[in-house]
């Protein structure tokens, strides 16, 4: 993949980010609260492997270390957002 393809799909997640933080926090409706975390962890955990896989990697050993460094950020970014989302309930219902 490319500098410019990769920069790209870095920075059209960053904005599906952030507009998925405007459906959150809008007051009216709650199907575009539901629709606004499940954009928000698509687009953060693409950011997530897009940003820490890098692209290109000198052997299988190192391949297998990113991967599995890789994977434990996304499993701490999606904790985070379980965590989050918990905590947020009692105030929106």
């Amino acid at each position: 993949m490319g500098r410019v393809t990769r920069r790209f799909i870095e920075e059209l997640l960053i904005i599906l980010g952030l507009i998925s933080l405007l459906l959150i926090f809008q007051p009216v409706e709650r199907t575009m609260y539901t629709i606004g975390w499940g954009i928000l962890l698509f687009s953060t955990l693409s950011y997530v492997i897009f940003t820490l896989t890098p692209s290109q990697i000198a052997s299988t050993k190192d391949l297998v270390k990113n991967y599995f460094k890789t994977l434990l950020i996304v499993l701490i970014v999606v904790l985070g957002f379980l965590l989050i989302s918990i905590m947020l309930t009692p105030y929106l219902v």
